[in-house]
């Protein structure tokens, strides 16, 4: 981020302190769907700062901007003296597609407004009313079924040893996470039993519908180019014949 100003702040300071003083905190009213959360949206934000900033004569500009895969948004916080604050922010786009620029935007706009003018938000009542009591306690990762099968046999071959169990970041036995988020992934792998259906798909495919984590079958090395062979050849001297 980075984050510019004019020769002077002073009149800007003061108008900022005097606009902080009358600044309410932001109620979270709206919904996340995925995460089943409240946050205060882009227009909270603004009902909350527009009069106070208005009364003291600042105001804010945004301008948006892309590159790359980056949409950037830079905010000025601006008094009635000259005097601004100029910061840009930028944030990785997950799709190349409209939606996502929107998305990425509205995501900017909020958090720079809040942090140019000192916002913050009042925590929700659902948030406020857990209690310890609604928190699941710790359970350590049981092995699956088939898994106490194969280690049962293993330590039946072989008397005496004794098998840990970990599991790993997917949740599955053995399974990778997916290397763009480390969310569970599912298993395209086949069996003897019932083979891959696709042998072009990847082994590994995220289970987050939003991700496109795959992990491909490995592989083996690259074939080395054969180089033609040349026949020697003997030189001609001007003196020999050249055998029929």
């Amino acid at each position: 981020m980075s984050v510019f100003a004019s020769s002077t702040l002073g009149e800007l300071a003061k108008a900022l302190c005097a606009a902080q003083s009358d600044l309410a905190p932001v109620k979270r009213e709206a919904v996340n769907p995925h995460f089943k959360s409240r946050y205060a949206d882009l227009a909270s934000c603004w009902e909350a700062a527009r009069a106070p900033l208005a009364k003291h004569g600042l105001a804010v500009s945004q301008h948006a901007g892309l590159e790359g895969d980056v949409v950037t948004l830079t905010t000025l916080l601006i008094h009635s003296s000259g005097e601004y604050l100029q910061s840009t922010a930028g944030v990785r786009m997950a799709k190349h597609d409209a939606p996502s620029v929107g998305s990425a935007l509205t995501y900017l706009r909020r958090y720079s407004l809040s942090s140019v003018v000192g916002l913050s938000t009042e925590d929700d009542d659902g948030a406020a009313a857990m209690s310890s009591a609604h928190v699941p306690a710790y359970q350590e990762p049981k092995p699956s079924p088939a898994l106490e099968r194969a280690v049962a046999q293993v330590e039946k071959t072989f008397q005496g040893s004794a098998t840990t169990y970990t599991q790993t970041a997917s949740g599955q036995d053995g399974d990778p996470p997916c290397p763009k988020c480390g969310n569970k992934m599912w298993d395209n792998r086949g069996t003897p039993e019932k083979p891959k259906t696709n042998p072009k798909a990847p082994d590994y495919k995220c289970r987050d519908k939003s991700c496109d984590g795959v992990i491909w079958p490995p592989r083996g090395p690259r074939k080395q180019e054969r180089m033609a062979v040349v026949e020697p050849t003997m030189p001609v001297g001007p003196d020999e014949e050249i055998p029929y």
